[in-house]
């Protein structure tokens, strides 16, 4: 019994892995967490897909959707994060889709690219 809840509490401690990770032809890469704690222990508690600083974006949206297709999140800026909540309640624990659609200037300032891109975060409480 001691090794499993060994074995539970360091896998319960393990740094979260991103689900979408840029490759080295990339130069704007995309990184996207594929959970979040929205507990307030300033642990993970915020979700957002983030694009390497290295290009300047010119547009961007982010969308979050539950499992019933109803959108319980939804910025245009690339700062701006989930909490968990969607008018003003704490959502349920669960997984959760998302759709990012962007553009960016690459970092030779000569080409707009459009980027889209998608995946799921699983929100644990």
């Amino acid at each position: 019994m001691r090794r499993i809840l060994v074995a539970l509490l360091i896998a319960l401690a393990a740094p979260v892995v991103g689900q979408t990770l840029p490759t080295p032809s990339e130069v704007c890469g995309v990184f996207a967490p594929n959970a979040f704690t929205p507990n307030r222990d300033n642990t993970n508690d915020f979700f957002g897909v983030v694009v390497s600083e290295a290009c300047e974006m010119v547009t961007y949206g982010l969308r979050v959707f539950d499992r019933y297709g109803r959108l319980v999140f939804e910025s245009t800026d690339p700062r701006d994060r989930w909490d968990g909540n969607y008018n003003g309640r704490a959502m349920k624990e669960g997984t959760y889709l998302w759709q990012l659609n962007a553009t960016y200037v690459d970092p030779d300032g000569t080409n707009q690219v459009r980027l889209s891109e998608q995946g799921s975060v699983v929100l644990i409480r």
